[in-house]
C-alpha cells in the first residue's frame, strides 16, 4: 500500500514538473515575440537609462546631412558665440590633454556616463545651438553622438568635420584643463 501511493506521489510530482517546464517554455516563446518583450532580469532605472544611453550611441539612425556640418569658420564664430553649446566626442584622456575652450567633454565612448554627468546642462540646450567635434579626419565620433543627440530630441546639432586636427593645425587656443 505504501509503495503504491509513493508511486502514484511520483507520477503526479513528475506530471507537475513536466506542467511547470511546459508552462515556463510557452511563457519565454511568447515574451520573445511580444512587441514590448519584458525583461528577463530587472535593472534599476538607472541601469536601464545606462543600456539605452550606450546602445543609441552605437547604432544612432545616421541622420547627419551635409548640410549639418560646418567648417572652421563657423565652428570659430560658434565657439565665439556663448550661445553655442560645444561638445568634444573624444575619449576624456584626449579632452584633458587640450580642447577647444569652453568645450564640454560628451565622449562617444563613455556616452551614457558623461551624458548623465552633463544631464542638467543638455536638458538647458535642447533649443539651442549645438556643435559636436572629434579628432577630425576619418573619425566618426562626433557624428555618432550628433546622431544620438537629434534621436533625444536635441533639435539644433551640427557637427564641425575638421575636428580637433583643424583646429590646433590653425593655431588657435587650446584649453588643457579638465
Amino acid at each position: 500500500m505504501a509503495f503504491a501511493a509513493a508511486r502514484e506521489f511520483g507520477h503526479q510530482l513528475a506530471s507537475l514538473c513536466l506542467l511547470a517546464a511546459l508552462s515556463l517554455a510557452c511563457g519565454l516563446v511568447l515574451n520573445r515575440f511580444r512587441s514590448a518583450p519584458l525583461p528577463l532580469l530587472y535593472r534599476t532605472p538607472e541601469q536601464r537609462l545606462e543600456r539605452q544611453l550606450s546602445e543609441l550611441v552605437k547604432n544612432p539612425p545616421f541622420r547627419i546631412t551635409l548640410e549639418e556640418t560646418i567648417g572652421l569658420g563657423d565652428f570659430q564664430r560658434a565657439v565665439a558665440d556663448r550661445r553655442t553649446l560645444v561638445l568634444d566626442a573624444r575619449p576624456s584622456p584626449f579632452y584633458e590633454e587640450g580642447h577647444v575652450p569652453g568645450a564640454l567633454n560628451l565622449s562617444r565612448e563613455n556616452f551614457a556616463r558623461d551624458f548623465r554627468r552633463l544631464q542638467t546642462v543638455l536638458r538647458h540646450a535642447k533649443e539651442r545651438p549645438i556643435v559636436v567635434y572629434c579628432s577630425g579626419g576619418s573619425c566618426h565620433d562626433s557624428k555618432l553622438v550628433a546622431g544620438a543627440l537629434l534621436s533625444l530630441g536635441f533639435t539644433s546639432v551640427k557637427v564641425f568635420t575638421g575636428g580637433w586636427e583643424e583646429w590646433k593645425n590653425a593655431g588657435l587656443t587650446v584649453s588643457r584643463h579638465p
